[in-house]
């Protein structure tokens, strides 16, 4: 609920735009529920397109890989590291970085790659959530990227 609370700032505004006041929407809401959360899930639409915009990096990582993209405007850029199936580095561990510079170098790979988007950007923005990927930040996409 509190999650909700704030966006009704939001969510009043939509209305507002929809030219629905709030005396429409108390009665859409009784009397006509399905076109009410036909709204809702609009709204929602527009909430999660909002925030899909927002997002730059993305994460995915297993015991062997770890792959880091870079949502750019025009195209996606993936830096990464693979690491060979007999080596015992996890990179699911915090110290992947010390861990692999002190003694899995050689059993590690840097992966890099680009390619402009096939489909809308969010779509595969969302594409890649849906496929494990969390948000983060910019901090492991540079490091990855000045390693040679």
């Amino acid at each position: 609920m509190e999650e909700l609370k704030a966006l009704e700032p939001d969510f009043v505004s939509f209305l507002a735009h929809a030219q629905i006041t709030a005396q429409d929407w108390e009665k859409m809401k009784r009397e006509e529920t399905h076109k009410a959360d036909e709204l809702i899930d609009v709204f929602s639409d527009v909430v999660y397109d909002k925030v899909l915009r927002k997002i730059n990096y993305l994460e995915f990582r297993d015991a062997k890989t770890i792959h880091i993209y870079h949502c750019g405007a025009e195209k996606i850029e993936l830096v990464g590291l693979k690491v060979q199936e007999h080596s015992s580095l996890d990179l699911t561990k915090n110290d992947v970085l010390t861990q692999w510079q002190e003694s899995h170098a050689s059993s590690v790979s840097i992966i890099r790659s680009e390619k402009a988007y096939v489909k809308e950007r969010e779509e595969e923005v969302f594409d890649l959530l849906q496929s494990g990927c969390l948000i983060t930040d910019d901090r492991l996409f540079n490091v990855l990227s000045n390693l040679k």
